[in-house]
């Protein structure tokens, strides 16, 4: 173990056991607001990516109580935070209060609060790593643990597939859809735990064993990645690793290091992509489809345990190696040799994935993301399939920034909007793109507020680099790597919506500038003591913003607590049900979905004045929810009232046209047969 990783937990007092003790309890308080924080990453990352309210949710609640702890100094005295720090935490802060007053102009208020709830959290995730106190010995077992619990749940995936247990529940059309829930979140997530684990294998300061692990865990990462089959993964890995090359310390041992789990990945490749190619056919049978992830799943863990015992051996050898009795020229051969292997690794990979015609491929790539999706013939891989919404979703953005310039159409405001403006025929939830997300969503004032957050970010990360050699500049570049995946991903992808991927992107970013600012020349300076007056000033704007945060984050989960337990009963007890979800109504006044289910429910249950009362209270919150304004013209209609079913049948036509069943209900509802609520909600669509 380094000197600095020593010299950073030695304890002052030796000898007197008493004192000890009490440091050794004031040292593990100290790590509890990190532990919480590794806890959400990781359960976060194992259940649906943390995207649904539920889980989010309470995880904000627990952040805040932290933050509010850590500043009130309950966890031991704040670190002296950089001028870079102070900027981004300005700048994220001004982005969220931006966030919550685009409340004010949006169409849809509740989505507008729950997506300004949610950047809340992300702001909070980065206070609370940012006014942390990092060791480099901390940051080390923070950075491992995480990779080893994401490593964990993907092993999980592959155990599963090799023992045949429900596999089928791990993919849908042939793409792996678990943990996370969205196919490409997933090749996010695990190509970032297979970076972290190559950049941490080649330290030193971890158990030989360890290291050994963490390549077979780059191995499994690359390898579930490519079960996710994602052409924006595929896309944009060129870029990533570029980026991460550039970021990092050790690199030539880095690139030597992952020539290992690259290999071992890529040994299976034929049988990792045939799950997808036998759902590919035109009448795939189930057995076939559990056989193909029986062996893809076998033959991934067999070559992950070769990786694990080669990738141990070449450390052991790698670490008896002696750089400094070795020349540069040699260093630089050495270098320039693993830098062709990689290439060659690269292209081998390429070639084999778009089975020999990689020039064909792109091209065709090219041409299909400037048109829609289409039925293609049967392929042997989703790499290979053409067509994409992403063009047209970006289109949409860019009109709705053009429309509203200044403030964008309101936090999580797009679906509405596209829905009307797309051409797809698709409803959209996401822009799929974070940079148009903020143009369209918030406007340029949003945008301009987080570009700034992430470019004092990075000057704080990036700026003060430790010497080289030392554990700490090489543990900031290792923290950065989840959010260069997240930036560059997700410039082609909506991962801003995905706490699985966000949070750990944001709390690394944090501890990379914690990192390198106090590990620079000035972190040890005595600050200034700013005067009374200016501290009672912060204080109260402190509590206030506190409390604030407190009623609003509290009154929306307990109204998606509410939602869900309606759900939950709508089957057994409707009564009950539409009791839970008026109280979710209430607890959160902007939120048109208590009123949507609710009105369902009733629909369903024959209450039909009821029925058109809760969908009249979801389209008063959100007046461009098609779906309400339909549920409410078949209510209408059993109610004997033509007209209003009519003129709601209309408004939900002129909102979404592409619902077939909107237009037959419109064509029938003056007939002597008009749609029935069963024939209504038996023909709609389910949106994407």
């Amino acid at each position: 173990m380094s000197a600095e990783v020593i010299a950073a937990d030695r304890p002052s007092s030796a000898g007197d056991p008493g004192r000890d003790s009490v440091r050794s309890w004031r040292d593990a308080l100290k790590l509890a607001p990190l532990v919480a924080v590794l806890v959400l990453l990781i359960l976060w990352a194992a259940h649906d990516g943390g995207y649904d309210e539920d889980t989010w949710y309470w995880g904000a609640l627990i952040l805040l109580a932290l933050v509010a702890m850590v500043v009130g100094g309950l966890f031991g005295p704040l670190r002296r935070l950089g001028t870079a720090t102070k900027v981004a935490l300005g700048a994220f802060a001004l982005y969220v209060v931006w966030s919550y007053a685009s409340i004010a102009w949006a169409a849809y208020r509740g989505d507008a609060l729950s997506g300004s709830n949610k950047a809340l959290l992300y702001l909070l995730i980065f206070a609370l790593c940012a006014v942390s106190r990092w060791t480099p010995r901390r940051a080390l077992w923070m950075v491992t643990a995480y990779t080893v619990a994401v490593g964990a749940v993907g092993a999980l995936i592959l155990i599963r597939m090799a023992l045949g247990h429900d596999a089928a529940a791990l993919f849908t059309e042939g793409r792996l859809i678990s943990p996370t829930g969205y196919l490409n979140a997933n090749a996010a997530l695990f190509m970032t735990t297979a970076l972290l684990g190559v950049a941490l294998a080649v330290r030193r300061e971890l158990p030989l064993v360890l290291r050994g692990v963490l390549l077979a865990i780059a191995c499994e990462g690359v390898q579930l990645a490519l079960l996710a089959e994602s052409r924006g993964w595929l896309f944009t890995l060129p870029a990533v690793l570029l980026v991460a090359l550039v970021v990092v310390r050790d690199r030539l041992r880095i690139a030597v290091a992952a020539i290992i789990p690259v290999i071992g990945a890529l040994v299976p490749l034929h049988r990792l992509l045939h799950v997808y190619e036998v759902t590919a056919v035109a009448h795939p049978t189930a057995s076939a489809f559990d056989h193909a992830a029986k062996t893809a799943g076998a033959t991934s863990l067999v070559c992950c345990l070769v990786v694990l015992i080669a990738g141990t051996l070449v450390l052991v050898a790698e670490d008896r190696f002696k750089p400094r009795e070795v020349r540069r020229s040699v260093v630089r051969a050495a270098g320039l040799i693993a830098a062709v292997l990689a290439l060659a690794v690269a292209a081998a990979g390429a070639v084999a994935a778009t089975h020999g015609h990689p020039i064909r491929f792109f091209n065709e790539q090219w041409h299909g993301f400037t048109h829609p999706s289409t039925t293609n013939a049967a392929q042997a891989s989703h790499f290979a399939s053409t067509g994409s919404e992403r063009e047209d979703a970006w289109r949409v953005a860019l009109d709705a920034f053009a429309a509203r310039p200044i403030g964008g159409l309101g936090q999580d405001n797009f679906s509405d909007y596209y829905t009307v403006h797309g051409r797809t025929g698709i409803e959209l939830a996401w822009v799929h793109s974070w940079e148009l997300r903020l143009l369209a969503h918030t406007g340029i004032v949003g945008f301009l507020a987080l570009i700034a957050f992430l470019a004092a970010a990075a000057v704080a990360a990036l700026r003060r680099r430790a010497p080289r050699g030392s554990l700490r500049g090489a543990l900031a570049g290792i923290a950065l790597l989840p959010v260069i995946v997240w930036l560059i991903h997700g410039s082609v992808d909506w991962f801003w919506e995905m706490p699985a991927l966000s949070a750990p992107a944001l709390a690394f970013l944090a501890m990379a500038g914690a990192l390198t600012e106090e590990g620079g020349a000035t972190a040890s300076t005595a600050p200034a003591r700013p005067g009374r007056a200016r501290t009672a000033v912060v204080a109260a704007c402190g509590v206030v913003a506190f409390l604030a945060a407190v009623v609003v984050l509290s009154f929306s989960y307990l109204s998606v607590r509410e939602v869900s337990i309606g759900s939950d009963l709508r089957g057994s007890n409707p009564t009950q049900a539409l009791a839970h979800l008026q109280t979710a109504a209430d607890l959160n006044p902007y939120d048109s979905e208590p009123g949507r289910l609710a009105g369902t429910i009733a629909l369903q249950s024959g209450s039909y004045e009821e029925a058109l009362g809760r969908f009249g209270q979801a389209v008063a919150r959100q007046p461009g929810g098609w779906f309400s304004w339909f549920g409410a013209g078949l209510a209408a209609s059993e109610l004997g009232d033509r007209a209003v079913a009519r003129h709601n049948f209309e408004v939900a036509k002129s909102l979404n046209s592409s619902q077939q069943v909107i237009k037959d209900a419109l064509s029938r509802v003056d007939g002597p047969t008009p749609m029935t609520p069963q024939q209504g909600l038996d023909g709609l669509v389910l949106a994407h």
